[in-house]
């Protein structure tokens, strides 16, 4: 059987693999705007609510990416990621079946374990589809998915949920990842290595071991910082993003599904223009100044911090809205731009371990304390605001943080041998 890729089949598997992140979004992303009816049909705490939506998924879901990402290296590509697609549509469709607390974080916990596929393989493949010349061009094609699914999840999500109910919602979300199966099957598995020229010996090289690249990459104080930096962000946009939809219909009087509008718009939004924004403003920056993407993501977060207490404090939909995009852009911002940092001062055989990190950082910690926290302190002090304001305090830390960086960056800064 032939080896060669043709650009069509390159392009074809493009296609699917975004579509695959969209749908991996769009199951992840509903649950939120599906609170307050679980809650009121349940009857749970707004701490086992956190607990659904943060660590049920996203604990999981970072411990998952270790084996996950072993297995994408050592196995057929195309057949781990259709696994983790049927794991995860068959547990959201057993979300919609629970009947407490229990069972529901069970689900969710499942779903977590499937979609953990979907990175470590897409970028994978995608690698192997594509050359260098273009492979950050197809990369940031395929992470369209997620402002895409992301976007259309929520806002599908509580047009479904209003006239369904939030158990229908979880059926109708598990059906598309089903569809897409035949698709990814007929889909040609790429040799490994093979855009790079590089030989069987050093694809299978698997060097040092996670553990150790670890132990060694972490003595760098330009990574802690940058992780830090990763945690706090994720920490204050996800605060913001997990609970704002049940703040508008709790206390500003939206109903579930203009809530769902207004958050669903905003993700897709800033996961579009924030994130191409933000990357294309540090990349144009960079060629003048090494410095830039620290910079550029020390602003964003600064401008982010004013935006998020606005559209909580100000109750005025003139200003609400524009607020609520404004602070989905800016954060989504820096998202790009912490990768493209830790990049800079990784070696090439040491960016598959970072990364791991980085999704360990800002999922296995970050994403599951927001959820938690913001609904510990909303039952303690039975204000869901005062729960809220985790945010900006959290970006405020990331910002002096990332304000902190640029001297040891630049210390640790890897220019490329033909820069």
């Amino acid at each position: 059987m032939s080896q060669i890729i043709t650009k069509g089949q390159a392009r074809y598997a493009l296609v699917i693999l975004m579509l695959v992140n969209a749908v991996n979004y769009m199951d992840r992303m509903v649950v939120p705007i599906l609170f307050p009816l679980i809650k009121e049909d349940l009857a749970l705490s707004d701490t086992e609510l956190g607990l659904i939506g943060g660590l049920a998924f996203t604990l999981v879901y970072a411990l998952a990416a270790i084996p996950v990402g072993w297995a994408t290296d050592r196995f057929n590509r195309k057949y781990v990621i259709s696994a983790g697609i049927l794991v995860w549509s068959v547990a959201t469709a057993m979300s919609g079946i629970t009947g407490r607390f229990a069972t529901l974080f069970a689900a969710r916990s499942l779903t977590a374990t499937g979609e953990a596929s979907c990175h470590p393989c897409g970028i994978s493949m995608i690698s192997d589809y594509f050359s260098p010349k273009i492979r950050t061009t197809a990369i940031a094609l395929f992470q369209l998915g997620i402002p895409l699914g992301g976007g259309l999840g929520v806002v599908l999500g509580g047009i479904l949920a209003a006239k369904f109910g939030w158990r229908s919602t979880f059926f109708f979300y598990a059906v598309p990842g089903v569809i897409l199966l035949p698709f990814i099957l007929i889909m040609k598995e790429p040799v490994r290595g093979a855009s790079e020229g590089l030989s069987v010996e050093e694809v299978n090289d698997t060097g040092e071991s996670f553990l150790e690249g670890l132990k060694r990459i972490l003595k760098m104080k330009s990574l802690l910082l940058q992780y830090s930096v990763a945690l706090f962000t994720q920490f204050g946009l996800m605060s913001f993003s997990v609970w704002m939809p049940t703040y508008l219909v709790r206390t500003r009087g939206f109903d579930i599904a203009g809530a769902g509008k207004i958050m669903g718009a905003a993700f897709l939004v800033g996961g579009i223009f924030g994130a191409v924004g933000g990357g294309a403003i540090a990349d144009r920056w960079f060629k003048k100044d090494k410095s830039a993407r620290v910079k550029v993501q020390t602003i964003a977060l600064a401008l982010t911090i004013p935006c998020s207490l606005v559209a909580m404090l100000i109750d005025s939909q003139f200003v609400l809205l524009p607020a609520i995009f404004l602070t989905s852009i800016l954060a989504t911002a820096c998202y790009p731009i912490c990768s493209a940092i830790l990049v800079d001062v990784l070696g090439p055989k040491e960016r598959g371990i970072g990364m791991s990190f980085l999704l360990i950082v800002q999922n296995g910690i970050g994403l599951t304390l927001a959820s938690l926290l913001v609904g510990a302190i909303s039952d303690l002090t039975g204000s869901l605001l005062n729960g809220l304001m985790l945010a900006p305090v959290a970006i405020g830390i990331a910002m002096v943080i990332s304000m902190n960086l640029k001297k040891y960056y630049l210390s640790d800064y890897k220019a490329p041998a033909n820069a």
